[in-house]
């Protein structure tokens, strides 16, 4: 896949709110709320212990390669490019046209393979800024944050959201690896510096604690305690920044 800049790209000076997305009353895509996403990622937990952590390993062969032209800021970890259909986001203009509030913590309920080959589906509705894989901590970015991905089952929430999936099951801590915490931390970290969003449990949620939420990731496996100390503890001094020049 050809790469390109992402993070640090100029805001649209005209954005299209709509043009590949719901309205107001959508969810995480056309249809009732939650629905496709459920369908999309609701599922199919087919492979077992070591031979499931081994597929984010596998995925390695031939995964877009950091370039200059698709790294983000220096504070963002290495962050590869893997785009999402057009059907499955809003094309916006973020922070500018909303602000971006909070983060919002997914598990996939698939495999990292299964996920990006159902952000790349229009079919599918659904989609998410960003997927860390289990085994290594390998960061894809899907969305560009500016857009709105379809991820929280809740418009207004989307809006005001970035969304990170993990790789892996509620009920499977196994796939909850150091590598995983570590990269999503990271991540969440230099977003939360970036648009000044607050390190705590009232601005990372999970995708649980959306309003109107029929999902419960990620679930009683996640270490919230160690995932917010590694996040804070990336952040610089002073805490968590602020927006973007422009926003």
């Amino acid at each position: 896949m050809d790469a390109e800049p992402l993070h640090d790209e100029p805001l649209d000076a005209s954005p299209s709110e709509g043009a590949s997305g719901p309205g107001p009353e959508g969810a995480s895509g056309p249809g009732p709320a939650g629905v496709r996403r459920r369908r999309a990622l609701g599922g199919a937990a087919t492979l077992l212990g070591a031979a499931a952590l081994g597929a984010a390993t596998a995925f390695s062969v031939g995964r877009p390669a950091a370039s200059a032209a698709s790294r983000p800021p220096e504070s963002y970890p290495p962050t590869h490019w893997i785009p999402a259909s057009s059907a499955n986001y809003t094309v916006s203009g973020r922070p500018g046209s909303y602000p971006v509030e909070y983060l919002v913590i997914h598990v996939t309920q698939e495999t990292f393979p299964d996920t990006v080959k159902i952000f790349q589906d229009p079919k599918s509705k659904v989609s998410a800024h960003y997927a860390v894989a289990s085994a290594d901590g390998y960061t894809a970015q899907f969305v560009r944050e500016r857009d709105i991905a379809w991820h929280a089952g809740n418009w207004d929430y989307n809006t005001r959201s970035i969304g990170i999936e993990h790789e892996g099951w509620i009920d499977r801590p196994e796939y909850f690896t150091d590598a995983l915490y570590r990269a999503s931390a990271r991540l969440a970290a230099a977003v939360c510096a970036r648009y000044g969003i607050p390190a705590d449990r009232d601005h990372i949620i999970g995708h649980v604690e959306v309003p109107g939420s029929t999902h419960t990731d990620p679930g009683p496996y996640w270490d919230w305690d160690r995932y917010l100390g590694l996040v804070t503890g990336h952040l610089p001094a002073g805490g968590a920044g602020r927006p973007p020049a422009g926003g």
